[in-house]
């Protein structure tokens, strides 16, 4: 072999591996699941926090969903992650319970879909997922 042909078969084999190196990137491959998945998941205790910056909205949602509630007493430590995984929606969800008008035995259930466990909740897409109630669950507060 001449030195031009093993220049050039240099250059051919540097080349291929650049192109190749390339097109890898751009394409999806079944190992880019390791490379790329974020793991972080986001605590309780963070979900918590990022609820209670958004308080007053939560409120005054569910004071729009009934004009005869005038305040609001969120059960913080009943705040639970829920995996979907039902006929109709497979989302994960976040729910939190709550009391209204300072009424011991009132209750009801406040949700919000999440996209996955590491997301926080989009607030404006709350929804009672349990009417108003009284009595200890067993009268709908009207």
């Amino acid at each position: 072999m001449t030195t031009q042909t093993k220049k050039r078969l240099g250059i051919a084999v540097v080349l291929i591996l650049i192109i190749g190196g390339l097109l890898m990137v751009q394409r999806r491959t079944p190992f880019d699941i390791f490379l790329t998945k974020d793991y972080t998941i986001v605590t309780k205790d963070e979900q918590i926090a990022y609820l209670k910056q958004h308080e007053q909205k939560m409120t005054d949602y569910v004071m729009s969903e009934n004009s005869k509630v005038t305040s609001v007493q969120w059960d913080w430590d009943s705040l639970k992650i829920e995996a979907g995984g039902g006929p109709i929606t497979s989302n994960n969800w976040i729910a939190i319970e709550a009391k209204f008008n300072n009424i011991k035995d009132s209750s009801f259930m406040a949700q919000w879909p999440l996209k996955d466990e590491k997301y926080f909740p989009k607030i404006s897409d709350i929804f009672l997922s349990q009417p108003l109630r009284v009595n200890g669950g067993t009268k709908i507060y009207e």
